[in-house]
């Protein structure tokens, strides 16, 4: 897991950094650098989340291991600490990459100068950089603390009787009901795909903003749900 999130942190920080050339180099129109920041900032929300998923999960694995095997209350006490050191500076690193990006909408508007949009994206580059050095830090503890759970349990030698499953009966369909095929995930994504550039378009008055990257999307998922549709069977 720790190579893992050092290897995503390092490869998204590496884009951010190509965003800032290809802004500072002018290597994109107005609108293809909005929306390449977009979906920039996108990335690193979901990067932030994901470090939010881990420990929310591995503290409820940690607790029930811990009240199932009777250990100490310490392990849980550590669980509720790692959340306190990350999610200060994780929050503050999403509010801020979610307010540069904003700014950028107000730069191209004329809302805004070009200098507030700068101060936030340097701004929300240093903290994500600083947030997600604390996040590796903090599962990399939180990993061997795993690993001392296991080891500890493992050394009581408690083996509890696993449960029978029962076997799962199948259920004969119900009239009038039918489960939607894989072609409806792609209708669904051909509308889905529209909301960035409505966002864009309409939230933050864009002139320039290209819609053509979106309708070779939209018009490729319909395809793929049209051709899915198809090959269904009835």
């Amino acid at each position: 897991m720790p190579t893992v999130f050092a290897s995503v942190s390092v490869t998204i920080v590496f884009f951010y950094l190509l965003t800032l050339a290809m802004a500072y180099f002018h290597w994109l129109p107005v609108g293809l650098h909005m929306l390449w920041g977009f979906f920039m900032a996108i990335l690193v929300v979901l990067l932030q989340c994901l470090i939010f998923g881990f420990f929310i999960g591995s503290g409820k694995s940690i607790k029930r291991v811990v009240e199932e095997n009777g250990l100490s209350g310490q392990w849980i006490q550590k669980t509720r600490d790692y959340k306190n050191r990350c999610y200060p500076m994780l929050m503050a690193a999403i509010v801020v990459s979610v307010v540069a990006a904003v700014t950028g909408g107000g730069v191209s508007t004329g809302a805004l100068p070009v200098g507030v949009h700068q101060a936030l994206v340097w701004s929300a580059l240093g903290l994500n950089v600083y947030s997600l050095w604390i996040s590796y830090r903090v599962i990399v503890e939180n990993v061997n603390a795993i690993h001392r759970i296991n080891e500890e349990v493992a050394s009581r030698g408690v083996s509890r009787p696993q449960p029978a499953v029962p076997p799962v009966e199948k259920k004969e369909g119900v009239p009038g009901r039918t489960r939607p095929g894989p072609a409806s995930k792609f209708y669904f994504l051909a509308a889905a795909v529209w909301v960035p550039y409505l966002y864009m378009k309409f939230s933050l008055g864009s002139r320039t903003f290209p819609f053509w990257p979106f309708l070779a999307l939209s018009g490729l998922c319909l395809l793929a749900g049209w051709l899915g549709s198809r090959k269904t069977p009835a």
